[in-house]
């Protein structure tokens, strides 16, 4: 067996990150930008499932919590915010710009029923965390009427 290989491991993780933005920017409803162009861009998100709750956590670096915005709306979360550009009056000659500015947005899904009350949102270090807390389960016991006397088995 003949492998060529073409272009260094760089190149084709270059290449998987360029697919990654194509494939999000054609799915309906997902926000993307490539940087400096101006528009909406995703951040990159990890969304997780525990025992107990939905675990959010989005890479946003280079901003304070006032740019930021979490909602909890029925069966969405929603990530809004706004990295501003601090040097764009500055001249520049870019020789790689993979660093986007700007407004950005994610929703997820939430799978389950949440307590919005309990949510908790925790932005350290460049990273958002959000938890939300699942609504516990009820369990119903059903009734006997007072007429109905009990079975003996």
């Amino acid at each position: 067996m003949i492998v060529v290989r073409r272009g260094s491991a760089r190149d084709a993780e270059r290449v998987q990150q360029e697919m990654e933005e194509v494939f999000r920017a054609l799915m309906p409803g997902r926000p993307t930008a490539t940087p400096g162009s101006g528009g909406v861009w995703r951040p990159h998100l990890e969304v997780y499932e525990t025992d107990d709750a939905l675990v959010v956590c989005a890479e946003i670096a280079g901003m304070s919590e006032d740019h930021l915005r979490v909602v909890v709306d029925g069966d969405r979360l929603l990530i809004r915010g706004e990295r501003p550009d601090t040097r764009r009056q500055e001249k520049r000659s870019y020789h790689e710009a993979r660093i986007p500015y700007g407004a950005f947005g994610a929703d997820v899904f939430v799978p389950f029923p949440v307590d919005p009350d309990r949510t908790e949102a925790d932005y350290d270090n460049g990273f958002l965390r959000i938890v939300l807390p699942r609504i516990a389960a009820r369990t119903i016991v059903p009734r006997r009427p007072a007429s109905e006397p009990a079975s003996r088995g």
